[in-house]
């Protein structure tokens, strides 16, 4: 015994004194706790079995049984709770796991199970249900683990067995003709979700015929006058089998011969379409006829026989023809295609432009067709007829078009497409003159003087007409080669003119230049003559004249300096009338009498202005009833005197002369002239001198950078105020509240203000009105 314990080595410790003790009482060996390290121990060699000696083996000394480490307790979880499930038990469904509430927290994993077997790789909280969960319950194991806990599993109830998916269904057809001999094939439509496996079974009468179990079926003469039909049921892993029957088709003979009928006829809209109706057999069959606009049948059309309308142009038309007959399948049998050619987009009206006369060239206006691009081709036609080689867009008009009326007719075309025409309104065509002289006006263009008109020598030989103008405007009754200036149409421009016609040529009118009518009445006038402003009565020798002036006075002058006035400076549009009974009689542009002579009733029919100065109105026995004597002497010292420059009481506001200019919505007359040119007063009167700012009215195109320099000065003449205004000045010569005199220096030229250069700006306010008068108009003259 020694000698054993020397081999192994043994080290006094507690794992063999652990065996020794196991074995001495017979029992389990226990396990170490975990947690308990062993002391190293050599591995022990193996003593080869004990050879039997005489000598008796000597029982082993009992030693002390070690004391084991003890194991920790784990703790447990408070609350496990057992997961539900939730969602659909069914084929395609999605399941969730409801863990509930553990305490406290664990990290949870699960696992599905059908039919209590674990489902490999179904460890999520959500699960799909496959194909091979159908028929099977399913449960979901919830495992909770924490450090320091025991894990704990728990496992929900079962759910109901997983049910299998709905497929989609779909109502089978059977197409083909359902006549003896003719294949059936049917037409399971669509099933789904795809992919699914479809078989069929043929039905005669409803029951199951032996073997027809194929997409396709030939009856038999087992089937004539029996209904046919097919069933359609659909398998897929994972759903239900579902299966639909067609309608039924009744079998019966086929026809021997059933042919489509043939279209003739120009597939144009508005053409007619004819059906010739194919062979068939047996011969006595009944036939009905559709046609159709693709696959649409068109109402209404049933004859051999169909019109082509609009809405068939572009569309593909066929006819069906259906045969029945007792005893046979009804038949329909469908005609080849005829493509309707679709219609052009054409103008509503062509025409042609340019002169139609015999040299000049036509063009023809085509107007949009479409759809681009059309084929366009020009044919031109001479009262009707085509003109032998005028097939260009253009056509030179020639001798043999006169007196013809000619038009244009244009074709276009495209391929798929109608053909269409369009005929221009045909043009008179007519010849020209060769000459066509412009006319004159001859004789002495004054008041009562006859005028001609020389026509010159037309080519060939024209009707003539005329007609006389004043200012342009044709005059009513004026249309003879001769006319006689009425009083009216002094200072005025005449005008005359001459048209000529003739058959087939082209009617011209020309007009002659204008003549300007003397404003001068001559000395004497009658009773119904009427004197605007700028005419008169002169005396014979022209040194004295008589009639009212641009200011609205009415004066004998001389030389232009008034002598006898009416007194009414500041009527505006001034109109003097010699009435029937005897009376000069002034009215202002609203038809107001402001002036008469006093002589109504008088009965005199002349007025005379002698060389002496006076005129005179007298009766047809020669008494004088009236004379200028009576008029007021021309004074006023507002006006200008005898040796100043101007005319009727007025001074020129520029010296020596100047020309007026304005334009559409100036206020006043311009006169332009170099910086620094004397400005005098045209009325005198009491001055304000100023420089204003232009705020408004200044045009965008003219300098507004400096303050404008104005005089003004304001003159009562016959009770009139009259306020001159006199701007853009580069220097006064007088100063505010002086009084001037007519033609007294007032300042000098400039361009201050709203202005684009130097120049004097001239404007009147009569009685409070802005630009009733203008100073060209009181001088009577718009350059002197």
């Amino acid at each position: 015994m020694g000698r054993t314990t020397t081999r192994l080595g043994w080290s006094a410790g507690i794992a063999v004194l652990s065996l020794v003790i196991a074995m001495s009482v017979g029992t389990s060996a226990v396990a170490a706790s975990p947690r308990a390290t062993p002391t190293a121990t050599p591995k022990a060699t193996a003593s080869p079995k004990p050879t039997p000696t005489r000598t008796a083996t000597p029982t082993p000394t009992p030693k002390p049984t070690a004391t084991p480490t003890p194991t920790p307790t784990s703790k447990t979880f408070t609350t496990a709770p057992r997961p539900t499930i939730s969602g659909t038990v069914r084929f395609g469904s999605t399941l969730t796991a409801k863990p509930g509430t553990w305490k406290p927290t664990a990290t949870l994993t699960y696992q599905w199970r059908l039919s209590g077997t674990a489902v490999k790789g179904a460890t999520k909280s959500t699960w799909t249900l496959p194909a091979s969960a159908v028929g099977k319950t399913v449960t979901v194991s919830v495992t909770g683990k924490r450090t320091g806990y025991t894990t704990k599993t728990m496992t929900s109830s079962a759910t109901a067995k997983v049910a299998a998916a709905t497929l989609t269904p779909a109502t089978p057809k059977i197409s083909g003709q359902p006549s003896v001999g003719r294949v059936l094939t049917a037409t399971p439509g669509a099933w789904g979700p795809t992919p699914v496996v479809l078989s069929y079974q043929w039905l005669r009468s409803g029951v199951a015929i032996s073997g027809a179990t194929a997409r396709t079926y030939t009856p038999t003469t087992a089937d004539r006058d029996k209904p046919i039909s097919v069933r359609v049921t659909a398998k897929k892993s994972g759903y239900a089998s579902a299966s639909r029957t067609s309608a039924a088709v009744t079998i019966g003979l086929p026809f021997v011969t059933a042919s489509p009928a043939t279209i003739s006829g120009t597939p144009d809209v508005g053409k007619k379409l004819t059906a010739k109706v194919g062979a068939w057999d047996p011969r006595d069959a009944t036939l009905t006829h559709q046609w159709y606009r693709g696959s649409t049948p068109i109402a209404g059309a049933t004859t051999l026989t169909y019109t082509l309308v609009r809405a068939d142009a572009g569309q593909r038309l066929t006819v069906r023809t259906t045969g029945t007959k007792k005893g046979y399948t009804k038949t329909t049998v469908i005609s080849s295609v005829v493509t309707v050619r679709k219609i052009l987009t054409v103008p509503s009206s062509i025409s042609q432009t340019g002169t139609p006369t015999v040299g000049s060239t036509l063009t023809a206006v085509a107007g949009s067709w479409g759809p681009s691009p059309v084929t366009l081709r020009y044919r031109w036609l001479r009262d009707g007829e085509p003109i032998a080689g005028a097939t260009s867009k253009t056509y030179r008009l020639t001798d043999a078009d006169g007196g013809t009326a000619i038009s244009v007719r244009i074709a276009g075309s495209k391929s798929g497409y109608t053909s269409a025409s369009r005929t221009s309104r045909s043009v008179a065509v007519k010849w020209t003159f060769s000459a066509t002289p412009t006319p004159s006006v001859t004789g002495t263009a004054s008041s009562g003087r006859t005028l001609t008109a020389t026509t010159g020598s037309w080519k060939p030989a024209p009707t003539l007409r005329y007609q006389w103008r004043v200012d342009g405007k044709a005059i009513a009754g004026a249309t003879q080669a001769t006319w006689s200036v009425p009083t009216w149409a002094a200072g005025r421009s005449i005008s005359v003119s001459v048209t000529a016609s003739k058959a087939d040529y082209v009617t011209v009118t020309k007009t002659s230049s204008t003549r300007t009518v003397s404003k001068s009445l001559g000395s004497t006038i009658r009773p119904g003559t009427s004197l605007r402003v700028g005419t008169y009565l002169a005396s014979s020798d022209g040194v004295y004249r008589f009639g009212p002036l641009g200011d609205g006075n009415v004066a004998v002058t001389k030389n232009a300096v008034p002598l006898r006035t009416s007194r009414t400076t500041g009527t505006i549009d001034p109109l003097l009338q010699f009435t029937a009974d005897g009376d000069l009689v002034l009215f202002d542009g609203d038809g107001t009498i402001v002036w008469t002579s006093g002589t109504a009733g008088s009965g005199a029919d002349t007025l005379s202005l002698a060389k002496d100065g006076i005129l005179s109105l007298r009766t047809p026995d020669g008494t004088v009833v009236w004379t200028s004597a009576k008029m007021a002497a021309f004074s006023d010292s507002t006006a200008a005197t005898a040796s100043t420059a101007g005319r009727y009481g007025w001074a020129y506001p520029i010296r020596p002369n100047g020309t007026f200019t304005t334009y559409s919505g100036h206020s006043g007359d311009d006169i332009a002239a170099a910086k620094g040119t004397p400005i005098y007063a045209m009325r005198g009167g009491k001055v304000v001198t100023r420089k204003i700012k232009i705020v408004s009215g200044c045009p965008s195109w003219a300098p507004n950078d400096t303050l404008q320099w104005e005089v003004e000065i304001t003159s009562t003449i016959d009770g009139t105020k009259f306020v001159q205004v006199y701007a853009h000045l580069s220097k006064f010569s007088v100063s505010s509240g002086a009084t001037v005199k007519a033609g007294q220096k007032i300042g000098e030229v400039g361009s201050t203000g709203c202005s684009t250069g130097p120049h004097l700006h001239t404007a009147f306010t009569v009685d409070g009105v802005r630009y009733a008068l203008y100073p060209r108009d009181v001088l009577g003259v718009s350059s002197y």
